[in-house]
């Protein structure tokens, strides 16, 4: 409870009300910050990468058309094709030798020098081959390796337009060597029988090289932030070339539009590595090789986060700062409140504020003047509190009196009748003993009015009546009584244990006899227990339920009629030690009714005093 009001203090709302504005500023204005500049970012980035694949894909376009510009000059001299046109040897089918000088000299004087990396090579799907450049070589070839290779067949198909083939190990050479093929078929004359085929080879290392170089930064680092894929029209990867599959190459040609657009950029989501990527790409109409960039959106901001990350720590510095002042200032506005509310929380008669303590220390006049008449009013109900006191003790003590008086002339009128039973039998020794333990009994209710006593003398008063009531029945009645010495000087209230055997007495002999009754007393920590029990027929439920319900009011009217006695002692108990009092009335598990009395342990003080010493006092 005192948590849930310190929630809602007005010292607790100023603050939070202060810190919820100064964060929701800050948050607002770093959220619009970041976004905005991220957003610069991703367009300015996804310009560049579209400039980049525009700009490779041109290069490339450019390294393809010089070699297929060197094809075209190759197939269309006549001197070269009837040199390679010309009837076989039937003894030796390739070319001769003066055959081969010549072709290189005519392709020598149609093109210069040949292209570092450039192998040039004629050949016929009879297997006859004729090759120049890096490796000059004359030889004749299986025809079913001719019909095996799968761009071969391609660029018969496509009778004399160009074929590039994606990268692939040199079909010719042993060494293994990956290259990329530009081939053309060409004939003798147009439409004539007798075709050839002209393959112009690119060293795969001499692209990716140029490549790497157009992807380089000015201060000559790679872009290592970027990813480059370049892939033919069927969607096999040009570069970066690998033998295995790719899953990202594959997943990055999905993503490309089903239209056959020329540029474009998107936003995608990648699964593989569940990051936001940015793509660009560029479709070249001569080569048909599109040209794709991609970059992480997460590589990309990164400045930015750690710009608001830094920023995030500053302004939550200059947050903490804030909310301090903003606590000290609420804490000071709050201060004569907070004091007045613990006042009236702490609020008891030894708490109650002196008069030279009502000056408050607040520099506000409406929270000073508010405080101080609360003070002011602690001082007056003081006074009145004081009065109250004395008047309730007062009427407490009557109300003890009144209580331990309803008890004499009910114990008198049965004690009496018990008197005139035995004198009309004559038992005149047993009169002897029933008035010397009767004058003792009154002597001990005379003796103390209003006050406590020990419990050595309520039991001894009740050990007294248990003998009389014994010289009345005889042997049908039997009595224990067992009281541990540790609570014999406790101070208890008058005629508490009695009565209890009286109601044992009266309700406890209509069974056979004989009638047993037992008083045995103990200690449990701070507390003192009184039972007694009998074997009689025990409570019947109205009775035990007229006892507890209701339950005892102090400052009722006497109760009266049956139960009187146990509602009594009840009513005492609970006066003296309020919710400490034990009064239990209970039916035995074995037959018989049990009551149980108790209290703190109170030791005797000066008004608790034996039956002796107040005959002698």
């Amino acid at each position: 409870m005192v948590s849930l009001l310190r929630f809602r203090s007005i010292q607790f709302k100023l603050f939070v009300t202060y810190s919820i504005l100064i964060t929701a500023i800050v948050a607002i204005a770093a959220v619009s910050f970041y976004y905005y500049v991220s957003d610069i970012l991703t367009k300015r980035d996804s310009e560049s990468m579209f400039q980049s694949t525009t700009y490779i894909s041109t290069q490339l376009d450019s390294l393809i058309q010089n070699i297929d510009n060197a094809a075209v000059k190759v197939i269309f001299s006549d001197d070269i094709k009837q040199l390679f046109f010309e009837e076989d040897n039937p003894v030796d089918p390739t070319i001769s030798s003066y055959n081969v000088r010549k072709i290189n000299d005519y392709i020598f004087s149609i093109m210069g020098p040949i292209q570092l990396d450039w192998q040039i090579n004629l050949f016929d799907m009879n297997g006859r081959f004729f090759g120049t450049g890096n490796n000059s070589v004359s030889k004749l070839f299986p025809k079913a390796k001719m019909n095996e290779i799968t761009w071969v067949k391609d660029t018969l198909a496509a009778d004399g337009a160009k074929v590039i083939s994606p990268p692939h190990s040199d079909d010719w050479d042993s060494s293994g060597k990956t290259v990329i093929s530009l081939a053309r078929v060409f004939s003798w004359a147009l439409g004539g029988k007798q075709q050839g085929i002209l393959e112009i080879q690119q060293s795969y290392s001499v692209m990716a090289n140029l490549i790497d170089k157009l992807m380089a930064e000015p201060n000559g680092g790679a872009t290592a932030s970027k990813s480059i894929y370049i892939y033919n029209q069927a969607g096999n990867l040009i570069y970066p070339y690998s033998n295995q599959p790719n899953a990202y190459s594959e997943f990055y040609w999905k993503q490309l539009p089903k239209e056959n657009l020329a540029i474009g950029t998107s936003t995608i989501n990648n699964p593989l590595n569940r990051h936001r990527e940015i793509m660009a790409y560029s479709r070249s109409r001569y080569s048909d090789w599109t040209v794709m960039a991609v970059e992480s959106e997460n590589v990309l901001l990164q400045p930015v986060v750690t710009f608001r990350n830094s920023m995030f720590i500053a302004v939550l510095g200059l947050l903490l700062v804030t909310l301090i002042v903003s606590f000290f200032v609420a804490r000071g506005l709050t201060s004569p409140i907070k004091e007045m509310h613990k006042s009236i929380r702490t609020l008891r008669v030894d708490t109650l504020l002196p008069l030279s303590q009502i000056e408050s220390n607040s520099s506000l006049n409406e929270l000073d003047i508010l405080n101080t008449s609360f003070k002011r009013m602690c001082i007056r109900l003081q006074d009145s509190i004081e009065e109250v006191i004395q008047s309730r003790s007062q009427e407490m003590q009557a109300r003890m009196v009144a209580l331990q008086s309803q008890m004499n002339p009910h114990f008198l009128y049965n004690t009496i009748t018990l008197i005139s039973i035995m004198a009309e039998e004559k038992e005149d020794h047993g009169i002897v003993q029933v008035c010397k333990h009767l004058s003792k009994m009154l002597r001990y209710i005379l003796s103390n009015h209003a006050r406590n006593v020990t419990m050595s003398d309520e039991v001894e008063y009740a050990a007294s009546y248990l003998t009389l009531m014994q010289i009345r029945y005889g042997e049908k009645l039997r009595f224990h009584i067992e009281v541990d010495p540790a609570i014999m000087e406790v101070a208890v209230p008058i005629l508490i244990i009695q009565p209890i055997v009286e109601n044992c007495m009266k309700y406890g002999i209509h069974v056979a006899p004989p009638w047993q009754i037992e008083l045995t007393g103990k200690t449990e920590g701070e507390t003192w227990t009184i039972q007694i029990r009998d074997y009689g027929g025990g409570f019947t439920p109205e009775a035990l339920q007229a006892l507890f319900e209701p339950k005892v009011n102090l400052y009722a009217q006497e109760p009266q009629g049956k139960g009187m006695g146990l509602k009594n002692i009840a009513a005492r108990l609970q006066l003296l030690y309020g919710e400490q009092a034990i009064f239990k009335a209970s039916n035995h598990p074995e037959g018989g009714a049990c009551i149980v009395i108790g209290g703190l342990i109170r030791q005797p003080d000066s008004n608790s005093k034996s039956s002796e010493e107040e005959l002698t006092g």
